[in-house]
């Protein structure tokens, strides 16, 4: 009787070369802006290949990378990228940022106006009210369609129901009002719905609230890139060559 065959062993990655880490080939640096006369207007942007869901790389880690302490590098400086607010204004600490297939992380060489190093949500583009970002937020709030049936439900006289409909989305109300016609509780009902932390309270656990893009800042006082000609180059927290890109 002929003997079984040998069952069939999963292929295995041939070697890593010395220096190389295991995440290349899953992380990669998909753009560097390096123009502009100041830090907080230069960021390279870190992308995990790979769709939600799925294994990227050589299949020795997780689905979701930690790229917190990995190092992002010029011929001249280098910085750490940190942690960061899962949900900003809302967290009291930061965390790890664990990157899944497909996100993405922003990091800006310096300290723009709006100082937190957050992940992206479905209510902060609130916050280009009194901040500028770089790149820019989408502008894209959840709560921009209002509901006229459940106004009205509430009470709400005709204008109140204008006045709420006429405040633009992503923004808070700007008086003023007209006390006569907009009664407090109108008032009331639109400081508490439309601002971020009304928008966060109202939306948080929808299940496409949290985005997949995180914004750092690496809070230095000088260009890290020379704008004409340089290397960058991204490595883990042992010191190993993830990515790298000459320009």
């Amino acid at each position: 009787q002929p003997s079984a065959p040998p069952p069939a062993t999963a292929p295995t990655a041939p070697p890593l070369a010395p220096g190389v880490s295991p995440y290349r080939g899953a992380v990669a640096i998909t753009s560097a802006q390096r123009f502009g006369d100041r830090p907080d207007q230069e960021y390279v942007i870190i992308r995990q290949r790979g769709f939600a869901g799925s294994f990227s790389g050589r299949g020795t880690h997780p689905a979701a990378i930690d790229l917190t302490g990995w190092r992002i590098e010029s011929l001249r400086s280098s910085g750490i990228i940190p942690r960061a607010f899962n949900i900003p204004e809302i967290d009291a600490t930061e965390q790890d940022i664990l990157l899944p297939p497909g996100g993405e992380l922003v990091v800006v060489s310096g300290t723009p106006p709006y100082q937190k190093n957050f992940r992206e949500n479905a209510c902060v583009s609130y916050l280009t009210q009194t901040n500028t970002f770089t790149p820019s937020l989408a502008w894209s709030c959840p709560d921009a369609q209002r509901d006229r049936s459940d106004l009205l439900r509430r009470g709400f006289n005709g204008a109140c129901i204008d006045a709420i409909f006429a405040v633009p989305s992503c923004r808070t109300p700007q008086g003023p009002f007209n006390a006569a016609l907009i009664k407090g509780e109108c008032l009331d009902y639109m400081n508490k719905n439309f601002s971020y932390v009304g928008c966060v309270e109202n939306f948080r656990d929808d299940k496409d609230f949290l985005k997949n893009t995180w914004r750092v800042y690496l809070g230095r006082p000088q260009k890290l890139f020379d704008a004409r000609h340089d290397k960058v180059t991204l490595r883990d927290p042992q010191g190993l060559l993830v990515d790298e890109f000459e320009y």
